[in-house]
């Protein structure tokens, strides 16, 4: 089997969605709690694995069922699934890693799941207290999924990562070919690093045609 030209990484919330989906749902359940998180988490106040532990110390069970049935409101950007076939096509694997949950990532791609060579998002478990917990094979002192360590271990060929937020600046920092939007595109604009600005995943199909990565040139 021939080795694949690239690997895209693809976060869910904000850039499979045309919204930050686990924002919106998180506001629902937690409102307070979740503003103060946002805003010390986008103030690089505390890290991603702190603002997580504390979401999930303050939910419960019910709450869960609540943000995933809200999650049933959102849908994919229409430009999602032709871009899919596309890489499946090309024989490029396409790993979605989202900073968020399982079950809420499920609830919109769960159809799809089989058509995607990895789906890495973290894993919700009872509290022996009965609350909830978040676990992933990825949490490392700073993050509840690493998502720079998923790329390190299913990147082969070329590493594409397309996301949106902060839960992406790590495997950005660590891939060949970025594609960014706000708020993402501004952190890594201070940090000096390259990246394309996209609006529809036509936009990086055209890129990564453009680039080889996928055959036939871009329209």
């Amino acid at each position: 089997m021939d080795r694949p030209a690239a690997t895209v990484f693809c976060d869910f919330d904000g850039t499979v969605t045309s919204v930050d989906t686990f924002d919106a749902v998180a506001a629902r359940a937690a409102p307070e709690l979740w503003a103060d998180l946002k805003a010390q988490l986008f103030n690089f106040e505390i890290t991603l694995l702190q603002g997580m532990q504390a979401l999930a110390d303050a939910l419960t069970p019910h709450d869960l069922q609540a943000m995933v049935d809200h999650m049933g409101e959102y849908a994919p950007r229409p430009c999602f699934l032709p871009f899919l076939a596309e890489l499946e096509r090309a024989g490029v694997p396409f790993v979605l890693v989202s900073g968020g949950l399982v079950p809420l990532v499920e609830e919109v791609l769960g159809a799809h799941r089989h058509r995607l060579d990895q789906l890495i998002a973290a894993e919700v478990l009872p509290h022996p207290d009965g609350g909830l917990r978040f676990e992933s094979p990825f949490a490392n002192g700073q993050e509840l999924v690493a998502k720079a360590e998923v790329v390190k271990r299913y990147g082969c060929g070329r590493s594409v990562v397309i996301g949106d937020s902060i839960t992406d600046l790590g495997m950005a920092e660590v891939a060949d070919l970025v594609f960014a939007r706000e708020p993402l595109s501004s952190w890594l604009e201070q940090r000096g690093i390259a990246f394309h600005s996209w609006d529809s995943f036509a936009d990086v199909e055209a890129v990564l045609r453009q680039q080889g990565l996928l055959p036939g040139a871009a329209a």
